[in-house]
């Protein structure tokens, strides 16, 4: 390799492990002369590590009903949530330097299709059987789950604080020896009410530099009426806040002229609170544990302590790369003495990035804030803490039609003319592009009951990054309709991926004989394909061919509808 831009072309199958033996040993040559493109590997290997690990979280109701069940029993003598104390931040961050990556500038296929598996409650897959002990993967963890729902359902008006601790960057250096651009950003996802009841799911955006700085997760919770508020901040200084007061849900965020301004909307006919105000305000929102049976992600489980000197289980969840390595995990840290989830922290390169952990827990008569934010509305914001920390509303909108798919896309995009024939209807959800921002992704699922489910995750970046790659694998078929469909290497992998992030449609985990495919369209876009299972080839190819562009579809439909 001669240059940056040929390597830089060849990093992404690379990272993935696509590429045939003597591309690859030529990518690597160069990698071991060239610290500026070892310096991109790395931002490759951490974006994909930090956002397939964040997909591998799963959700199942059972197991919370019947710990909801239980908490009711429990705490209807409880009479007061108790305060957790803990040491100064200053005096438990240490020296902590970690690596970070600059998201919005990277292009890698993996990042769009898990957008929407990221996102959930903190729920097992199911209740541990008997037989397994709190050194297992599950007892702790499934108490865990009803000790978060028991904070929110006690007596009074439950006030909840967590700190979001955002650790610094570290630059790298570029071949000539000098500091590399500085990395920008890392992200969280974040739970909002909405006046129809629904919730939505938004982007806490995280600004990374050279200093640790803390956000304030806060929020209280009226179990009887089901009013609440959520306020986040930066040194006292508020950038976010969503509550409900009965009439009106309010949500305030900063404006164009650097106030906080909060929009008031009146709740629809149709609105329900969530069953369950963990599901938007615990300590665990946004982060599903997986830990299913069979499954791979639970990588260890030790007996450690916390930084109060408190006995704790701290439970190391993470996928491998394709590489068989880990390379980025989270830590959920669980007390011993209460099962209550204390810390979060998510680790990359073994150097910690962030960490989220509860620092109060308590029974109030009333908000510090009102329902209604009226104390908030109107600040001002300073610039800097505005820059530090911003929301992205509607990150993920689930169950979308095919109108707003052909809207918002900003290219072509394709849909199934008929619903496979083991398969349940076409579910659609738009998120946002990692990569591509502010451009949209779609994911469209569809669940089958003997387990095949189909998934095709259609993104800018996919149509950027996969063109490159597909002729180096293997062509299975080309369509009547002008698809061509190629197979070969890491099909397992990706598959999974698919799969993981469509799992709120079609329920089930990804099966080990699942297939996946990349698709070149007529239109030069580049779709991915997952089946949960095998499927004929008289079945692949009529999936293929009913496939047709977004936009005849809704014409198709609009003529039919006219005739009537």
């Amino acid at each position: 390799m001669d240059t940056h831009e040929e390597t830089n072309e060849l990093l992404v199958a690379f990272v993935l492990g696509e590429l045939p033996a003597e591309k690859s040993s030529a990518v690597k040559a160069h990698l071991a002369e060239c610290n500026h493109c070892a310096s991109e590997l790395k931002r490759l290997e951490a974006v994909l590590q930090c956002t397939e690990n964040m997909s591998s979280l799963s959700a199942d109701e059972r197991l919370c009903e019947s710990a909801k069940d239980r908490i009711f029993a429990a705490v209807s003598s409880q009479e007061k949530l108790k305060t957790i104390a803990w040491p100064n931040v200053g005096r438990v961050l240490g020296r902590r330097i970690i690596m970070t990556t600059s998201i919005a500038k990277i292009g890698i296929a993996a990042v769009v299709a898990v957008a929407m598996g990221l996102f959930g409650l903190l729920k097992l897959e199911h209740a541990p059987s008997e037989k397994e002990n709190v050194f297992g993967r599950f007892g702790l963890l499934a108490k865990a789950c009803a000790a978060e729902e028991a904070f929110f359902i006690a007596k009074g008006i439950a006030h909840v604080k967590n700190e979001i601790i955002v650790y610094p960057g570290v630059k790298e250096q570029n071949a000539s020896g000098q500091p590399s651009e500085s990395p920008d950003y890392t992200w969280l996802p974040m739970c909002s009410l909405k006046a129809d009841g629904r919730l939505g799911m938004d982007q806490l955006k995280l600004s990374v530099g050279t200093q640790t700085y803390v956000v304030i997760d806060e929020s209280w919770h009226d179990s009887l009426t089901g009013y609440f508020v959520r306020l986040l901040k930066t040194s006292q200084n508020p950038i976010f806040a969503n509550s409900y007061d009965g009439r009106f849900v309010y949500t305030a965020s900063v404006g164009p002229d650097g106030t906080l301004q909060a929009v008031k909307e009146a709740v629809t006919r149709r609105f329900k609170l969530p069953r369950s105000a963990a599901e938007f305000l615990g300590i665990a929102v946004g982060l599903k544990s997986s830990l299913a049976k069979d499954g791979p992600t639970v990588q260890s489980v030790e007996q450690g302590t916390l930084s109060d000197g408190k006995a704790a289980h701290i439970y190391k969840v993470g996928t491998e790369d394709p590489n068989g390595e880990l390379k980025s995990y989270w830590l959920f840290k669980v007390r011993d003495d209460d099962t209550t989830i204390a810390e979060k922290e998510f680790v990359l390169y073994g150097r910690p990035q962030l960490l989220i952990r509860r620092v109060l827990t308590e029974s109030v008569k009333a908000p510090a804030i009102s329902w209604n934010l009226s104390e908030i509305s109107g600040l001002n914001v300073t610039t800097e803490q505005s820059r530090l920390v911003s929301v992205t509303p509607d990150m993920v909108i689930p169950k979308v039609t095919v109108q707003r798919m052909v809207k918002h896309a900003k290219f072509e995009t394709y849909i199934f003319s008929a619903k496979p024939c083991w398969t349940s209807d076409v579910e659609i959800t738009d998120c946002l592009d990692l990569v591509s921002f502010p451009r949209r992704a779609f994911v469209l699922a569809c669940r089958a009951d003997d387990g095949r489910h189909v998934v095709l995750v259609q993104s800018p970046t996919y149509n950027k990054m996969l063109g490159a790659r597909v002729k180096e694998g293997k062509l299975v078929y080309t369509s009547p309709n002008g698809f061509k469909v190629w197979g070969g290497g890491p099909e397992k992998w990706y598959s999974k991926i698919l799969l993981q992030s469509a799992q709120a449609s079609i329920k089930d985990p990804p099966a080990n004989d699942r297939i996946g495919y990349v698709l070149e369209s007529p239109a030069g876009t580049f779709p991915a394909l997952a089946i949960n299972g095998p499927v004929s080839d008289q079945e692949l190819r009529s999936l293929i061919d009913s496939l047709i562009p977004a936009k005849e579809y809704l014409k198709s439909r609009a003529v039919k509808f006219q005739k009537r």
